[in-house]
């Protein structure tokens, strides 16, 4: 093993694990968020009020997480009202589009 490659890239290992560890932690807790009021509709009586979140875990269960990053970060780009939105500088950035996917495939 060639020790000087590691040490070399030690500092810039470190900085992507803590960037890992953000998203991660913003995703699970948002998740979370977003989960419970989805869990609670999800237990109603009414099927009108269990169809919503059916509907959204059979979608983000039944997709790769790849495929939902690409669809936010290449996709929402495609459309107009999202760039001219307030959105857009916070949707432009990786990180947050991760963060958003994340969220949203970590509810469901």
């Amino acid at each position: 093993m060639n020790w000087e490659v590691i040490i070399k890239w030690l500092p810039r290992l470190a900085q992507g694990a803590t960037l890992t560890l953000e998203l991660v932690a913003i995703a699970v807790i948002a998740g979370l968020i977003l989960a419970i009021p989805m869990g609670i509709a999800r237990a109603s009586r009414h099927w009108p009020v269990r169809a919503l979140p059916y509907a959204y875990i059979f979608f983000f269960r039944g997709t790769p997480l790849l495929v939902q990053l690409f669809l936010v970060y290449y996709g929402l780009a495609q459309f107009e009202s999202v760039r001219q939105s307030a959105l857009w500088p916070y949707l432009r950035d990786p990180f947050w589009c991760a963060v958003v996917t994340m969220t949203l495939h970590t509810a469901a």
